[in-house]
């Protein structure tokens, strides 16, 4: 994998006490020189590790030893990993984290080699700090800083988790309807149990879906998820 260096001079030197426990997903919202430009500027005070462009095209801007500056600021946080200060302050989410970027904005659909070059990132910076491939260790941007949309609606998270671990890809079908809870359903991030439950539905209640997959974890010889226009799943053998 070849990764050119354009180095960035806004980045702390080491992690303080702290090493990368995940890998936060963001957008450029622009072009690649235009970020190279941007992050090689004191003025913005911004950087990244990485950066994908839509051609599969990977720049280095900060090691992955010490602290860039893309996921400092909190707000309103969903995920659940990341470290309380007390007082309703956070631990500074940087200092624990590897940031990548991906050229295009929140719009853009991701093209082939982005995926490619993405989950080949993902899963060499996985290796190096075993950092689990799943969706509690691959999140967005939004999910520590909620007034961004960052990095939009376009990026399939569990196509790109799939790649990073070298699973198959999941097969969505699309469909809407709804379907009916038969007792409490749990609502989670990906189709599969080893993630965070984000809503539990009662019994007797309707949930609209956009679709299916089939080839989600296997539960009871089951293997079938609804997926919502959210992006979140629920196992069908919950519903009917």
């Amino acid at each position: 994998m070849q990764i050119t260096q354009v180095h960035s001079p806004n980045f702390a030197a080491g992690r303080k006490t702290y090493t990368p426990i995940a890998i936060v997903i963001h957008i450029m919202e622009g072009s690649m020189a235009a970020t190279d430009s941007w992050f090689g500027s004191t003025v913005s005070q911004v950087s990244s590790h990485y950066g994908i462009g839509i051609n599969g095209d990977i720049h280095q801007y900060v090691q992955e030893a010490d602290t860039a500056w893309h996921a400092g600021r909190v707000n309103a946080p969903t995920w659940a990993l990341i470290k309380p200060a007390g007082n309703g302050s956070y631990i500074n989410p940087n200092y624990y984290t590897v940031g990548i970027e991906h050229e295009g904005d929140e719009t853009t659909e991701w093209s082939d080699a982005t995926y490619t070059s993405s989950s080949s990132m993902i899963s060499e910076i996985a290796k190096r700090w075993n950092i689990p491939i799943d969706r509690q260790h691959i999140v967005g941007h939004h999910e520590i800083y909620s007034l961004k949309a960052c990095p939009g609606t376009k990026v399939d998270f569990e196509k790109l988790i799939a790649m990073a671990s070298g699973n198959p890809a999941l097969n969505k079908i699309p469909g809407f309807g709804k379907v009916t809870t038969n007792g409490k359903v749990n609502i989670r991030q990906a189709p599969n149990t080893t993630v965070p439950v984000v809503n539990v539905v009662p019994g007797n209640i309707q949930l609209a879906f956009d679709g299916y997959v089939d080839n989600g974890e296997s539960v009871s010889g089951n293997s079938k998820w609804y997926y919502t226009d959210e992006g979140n799943w629920f196992w069908s053998g919950g519903v009917s």
